[in-house]
């Protein structure tokens, strides 16, 4: 029995000493601890593996709690989970094994390798269990989660009515056609919101165009550290890396779109650490692109967009829909008489959404029509301020005032607000506004009139840059304006913030009265404290008392028709007036004490029904400008002008009188500060002498019936009436007319054959400043010849072309080529019968047509009462820039000379009568049927004061 078990036992020992043998390189102990531990390793094990479970599960509670707050399981963390999870699986492996070890007679398995092995393996996994059970501490589960390619930010609801400029931007994006977009308009028009609907645009994208939408608010008191913080935060760095070299590291390598909102001034995206936007190309397929908002158009050229979005106001119907939202679609419907009003308030929001939002919360609790009514009264007189539950917080006017503040200097402020003198709705000729800021003193220190024109058209283009002025569509100008140069307007609720603003900011409202248009019979007595004062376009028919304005400057009293009379007494009490406007009135006598506003600078008696002009007036030893542009004017006394010293701009053009005895002539040039004069002459001798007069409207002009049967009977041997043909030179018309002459007319010399236009061989000479010419009256004119010059090259800057009454003239092909000519009116040639003939010949060598600039800048081609003109071209013209065509009583016209091709801008077709379109006839004529209006008695045509 003995032998038996030490039999056994060598039996046992022997596989157990050959399997420990190889790794006799090991403690001996720690590999039979292996064999002969195995059950108490797996235990341990076992036990290790249920505390991990546990504090997995707190780990995991603590994620979730942190999650709820925005957090993010951190990435430490998450590795530590992930041992776990696969830790789990191989404890569950070992501990099956182990329990499988048992044999069919559920004896233990006697497989000394195979229990060494498992032995070994459960204690080397229960190691690894307390590793990661004591071993690793989290004093942070969770962190703030990094920001997502872009965050959603809140918008005002109907943001596709708001903004419908939306898909255009997203599409530029997209394309990758630009590297950098601007966004201008006024305030308030909604650039904001537009630059949140992109950003939220992105925020829903799943394309993942951009791997970082960035949102940054610049505004007026910017600073580089503050804008590196909000895209260091917006991208998710730290605090610490809020610097240039931080961010342009971080972003070099990505596709991003950065969004600044509010840009007032040039932004240097380098020193903010932006890497330079661009365009998507091939070897870079980093996308970089950038879009901003600003007021300003002037900041969209610093900052080099590539594209430009001009936000304009909302139409009416989507103004409503924003209006209804904001006041209550159920209060609005629930009574017509508030919907009347309602629909009233909303056109004096004109499209603004601010001013939409704004009041249309404010009227949200208004429930009866005497409520709505007085609102509606309130907005249509500019009394913002008068409005029940305009909080001054809530007041949109300081919003909007910002822009005013931000204009460069004193001198543009004060241009905007003289603006707001003009009514609502009204476009301003810029002249006529240049011309009141000179009256005003805005335009000091001029050399001659030119520099005071393009100053002031400089400040035009400032204001409109800053979205204070706005540009008018030209197809609205009232027709044959015959001051066309161009036109502005204000918006409507910017005019009333220019009101506000000289109101003190509505601490005083009389200050400026401002009431054109308003059906006024006679002067408010309320305007005592006035400084100025507009009541143009009214029903006043007599200035009478004596008004006690003693702050008065300015007075503008210009279109009240029915003005007859002014007493002697009116001017008496306006010791500071400055500046008087009496202009479109029916006056015809002016009382002697207007010579006592010694303080006046700027008087306008133009379109008046003067005949002659006080001697008094020569006591205003300060008078600047005066305009009297009075057809009936044919007396000034004689040392008035003289008396008038400081006299810049005199302006008698369109009078009848004509500076026809030689010592008034004497009066004009002895006014040594003159530098524009508008003046009508008969005489050569006198035009001579005016040579170096600086004339800016000049009027040749003949005999017509009314100067016989009225005016000067007598005839002087050297009247332009005499003559047949006038040469058109340096030497006839002065030394500074290249500069100053604006206007220039031809009108009654019944006699004139020819009109020669020529430089005398000085090829730098032309009228380079003309905008408006007339031929008027020249019965017998056959050719108007150039000589040594292009009509281009002589005439560049003229915008109105007025041919009226030449009935010989055969050939108007010269007029094809001025680059600038917007107007072209031909009426009353009778022997016209074509303007341009294939195959004229400009300049000797090439044709009209073949040249191919032909009308490149017209915008209207009037043609009224030309009985026998068969063609404008016989040839088809592209015509890019037309925008109307005015036909009447033109019966011999066969057609129009438009192809499929041509003018793609044209907006109507003025026919008077009916039979002038249907006797024409072309392949064409019907793609452009839909353009015609037809009148029965024709477009109004000017009288045209010979």
């Amino acid at each position: 029995m003995h032998s038996v078990v030490h039999m056994g036992l060598i039996d046992l020992v022997s596989p157990v000493a050959s399997a420990v043998a190889p790794y006799l390189v090991d403690p001996v102990a720690r590999q039979f601890k292996y064999l002969f531990l195995l059950s108490n390793n797996v235990n341990a094990m076992t036990d290790a593996m249920d505390e991990l479970r546990a504090k997995r599960e707190s780990t995991i509670q603590d994620i979730r709690n942190a999650e709820l707050e925005g957090k993010a399981c951190s990435p430490e963390v998450a590795l530590w989970l992930q041992k776990v999870d696969t830790g789990e699986l191989e404890v569950a492996a070992i501990k099956q094994a182990f329990d499988q070890r048992t044999n069919c007679i559920a004896m233990p398995s006697l497989n000394v390798v195979s229990n060494y092995k498992l032995g070994r393996r459960a204690f080397k996994k229960m190691e690894d269990v307390l590793q990661l059970l004591h071993t690793e501490k989290f004093d942070i589960v969770a962190k703030r989660l990094p920001p997502g390619p872009a965050r959603e930010l809140a918008t005002p609801s109907m943001v596709s009515d708001v903004n419908p400029n939306l898909e255009m931007i997203c599409q530029y994006l997209k394309e990758n056609t630009t590297g950098i977009i601007a966004i201008w308009g006024m305030g308030g028009v909604g650039k904001t919101t537009l630059l949140k609907s992109i950003n939220n645009e992105f925020f829903r994208a799943k394309d993942g165009m951009f791997d970082h939408v960035i949102w940054a608010v610049v505004s007026q008191d910017y600073s580089y550290e503050k804008i590196q913080s909000d895209i260091a935060t917006s991208l998710g760095l730290p605090s610490t890396n809020a610097n240039a070299n931080a961010i342009h590291d971080f972003l070099k390598r990505k596709s991003f779109l950065l969004l600044l909102d509010d840009l007032w001034s040039e932004l240097d995206l380098e020193k903010i650490g932006v890497p330079q936007p661009k365009m998507h190309h091939d070897e870079d397929k980093h996308k970089r692109m950038v879009v901003f908002t600003t007021r300003s158009e002037a900041i969209c050229g610093v900052m080099e967009a590539d594209k430009k979005i001009k936000m304009e106001c909302l139409d009416l119907a989507a103004a409503w829909l924003l209006f209804k939202e904001k006041a209550g679609e159920e209060l609005i419907a629930s009574d017509k008489l508030i919907q009347y009003h309602a629909e009233s308030i909303v056109r004096e929001c004109a499209g603004l959404p601010l001013a939409l939002i704004t009041i249309g919360k404010a009227m949200s609790t208004k429930k009866t029509t005497t409520e709505w009514e007085y609102v509606a009264s309130m907005m249509r007189k500019s009394k913002y301020q008068s409005i029940p539950g305009m909080k001054k917080e809530s007041n949109f006017f300081p919003i909007l005032k910002i822009s005013y503040d931000n204009l460069e200097s004193d001198t543009l402020r004060q241009c905007f607000l003289y603006c707001s003198l003009w009514g609502e709705d009204v476009e301003i000729p810029a002249d006529e506004l240049i011309e009141c800021w000179m009256g005003h003193g805005l335009l000091d220190d001029f050399d001659d009139l030119n520099e005071a024109y393009s100053k002031g058209e400089t400040i035009i283009g400032n204001l409109k840059e800053a979205c204070l002025l706005e540009p008018v569509d030209w197809s609205k100008v009232l027709r044959l304006n015959p001051k066309y140069d161009s036109h502005v307007k204000l918006h409507d609720v910017i005019r009333d913030l220019a009101l506000w603003i000289t109101s003190d900011c509505g601490k005083n409202k009389q200050g400026w009265l401002v009431q054109p248009n308003t059906n006024l019979e006679r002067l408010p007595e309320d305007c005592i404290d006035s400084e100025v004062i507009n009541f143009s376009l009214n029903k006043i028919r007599a200035l009478d008392g004596s008004p006690n304005c003693h702050k008065l400057r300015t007075l503008i009293l210009s279109g009240n028709w029915q003005l007859v009379a002014i007493s002697t007494e009116f001017f008496t009490k306006m010791h500071c007036l400055k500046y008087l406007d009496l202009s479109h009135a029916h006056i015809t006598t002016l009382p002697d004490e207007i010579g006592g506003l010694i303080g006046l600078e700027y008087l306008n008696l133009s379109w008046t029904s003067l005949i002659s002009l006080p001697m008094p007036l020569g006591n205003l030893q300060n008078l600047k400008y005066l305009y009297c542009q009075a057809y009936l004017l044919k007396d000034i006394p004689y040392g008035l002008i003289a008396s008038l010293t400081k006299l810049q701009v005199l302006d008698l053009y369109g009078t009848s009188f004509y500076f026809l005895e030689e010592r008034y002539l004497d009066e004009l040039l002895s006014l040594t500060e003159l530098k524009g004069v508008g003046i009508c002459i008969k005489r050569i001798a006198l035009l001579a002498r005016l040579y170096h007069v600086p004339k800016q409207r000049l009027h040749l002009r003949g005999r017509g019936l009314l100067d016989f049967l009225v005016y000067q009977k007598n005839l002087y041997p050297d009247e332009l009436i005499n003559l047949t043909w006038v040469n058109i030179s340096q030497s006839l018309l002065g030394s500074n007319c290249k500069t100053n002459l604006h206007e220039l007319k031809i009108s009654i010399i019944t006699t004139l054959q020819e009109l020669v236009i020529t430089t005398q061989g000085d090829s730098s000479w032309c009228l380079s400043h003309l905008k408006t010419l007339s031929l008027v009256g020249l019965p017998q004119l056959r050719n108007v010849i150039w000589k040594d010059l292009e009509a281009c090259h002589f005439l560049p800057s003229l915008t109105r072309l007025v041919i009226d009454g030449c009935d010989s003239l055969t050939n108007l092909c010269w007029t094809a080529e001025l680059p600038c000519l917007q107007i072209l009116s031909i009426m009353r040639c009778t022997e016209l019968k074509s303007i341009i003939t294939a195959g004229d010949e400009s300049d000797g060598d090439a044709t009209v047509t073949e040249n191919g600039n032909i009308f490149n800048s017209l915008k209207e081609l009037d043609l009224w009462d030309n009985p026998n003109l068969e063609w404008i071209c016989e040839e088809e013209l592209s015509l890019p820039s037309i925008e109307r065509f005015c036909l009447t009583r033109c019966f011999k016209l066969q057609k129009l000379p438009l192809g499929l091709d041509s003018a793609k801008n044209l907006k109507i077709i003025h026919v008077s009568p009916e039979s002038v379109w249907e006797n024409m006839d072309w392949v064409h004529k019907d793609l452009f049927s839909h353009l015609v209006q037809v009148t029965i008695a024709g477009p109004l045509v000017p009288i045209m004061f010979f």
